[in-house]
């Protein structure tokens, strides 16, 4: 249960999602979750269908962390990640909730996506040079030596096979121009997203699901940590343990 991330006061984390698929549950969207919506509605208080009235979400009074439950799917996301046991501990609750209400045959996917936004500007590196902040294998050709002008955008998505598993990676990654919400007067920085998604390609016994998830957390924290090099890692001002 060590984590893999490090914690950060200039944190890296736009979103943090587990998402789970299970054979098609009629019930769920031919009425009303009250069961399942009791369960969590300490945490998760407010309620309300989505709009194909297909499914439901339920958020924290932040909107911060929501619950999006469907027919064949329940997912868990958090804007604010604060650790994977805090987090971890959500996908329980909601995971044991969908279980006492409908148990559900069996997890026929599971996934864990970690979307990262890299803000030099957050950290104080106005003089931006990409090559000193990300590993060049991650940069590939803008890393090459005489490389001029300023990146304005790009994306990149790239498949693996994780060894000895059925497991998979999927990385998307690139350079973006980036504005905070509400702000609509500032200028745009440059900035580097990182989504790291990983998910299961069999079906998995649901005493399975999170044993899959503490190895998807350690392979996402450790993959992270090689992308960054030692100068950005110090300047997102990384939090004693």
């Amino acid at each position: 249960m060590n984590s893999a991330w490090g914690q950060y006061e200039h944190s890296p984390f736009l979103s943090v999602t587990c998402h789970i698929q299970f054979p098609v549950i009629l019930k769920i969207g031919q009425e009303l979750p009250a069961s399942f919506q009791e369960r969590l509605r300490k945490d998760y208080p407010l309620f309300q269908p989505t709009q194909d009235r297909r499914g439901y979400r339920l958020a924290g009074q932040e909107n911060s962390r929501e619950i999006l439950l469907l027919p064949d799917s329940l997912a868990v996301t958090t804007g604010r990640y604060a650790g994977w046991p805090e987090f971890r501990t959500q996908i329980s609750a909601a995971m044991s909730a969908l279980q006492t209400c409908y148990e559900p045959a069996f997890c026929a996917r599971v996934s864990l996506r970690f979307q990262n936004l890299l803000r030099p500007i957050l950290c104080g590196l106005t003089k931006i040079q990409w090559a000193s902040l990300i590993n060049a294998k991650v940069l590939g050709p803008f890393s090459l030596p005489g490389h001029k002008g300023q990146l304005q955008g790009s994306l990149h998505e790239v498949w693996v096979a994780l060894p000895e598993s059925s497991d998979r990676f999927r990385l998307t990654h690139g350079f973006v121009q980036y504005r905070d919400a509400g702000r609509a007067n500032q200028p745009e920085e440059p900035a580097y997203l990182l989504n790291q998604d990983y998910f299961t390609t069999q079906r998995l016994e649901w005493a399975e699901v999170f044993s899959t998830l503490d190895r998807f957390e350690q392979e996402a924290g450790q993959f992270f940590r090689l992308c960054v090099t030692d100068q950005f890692h110090q300047a997102m001002l990384p939090k004693a343990a």
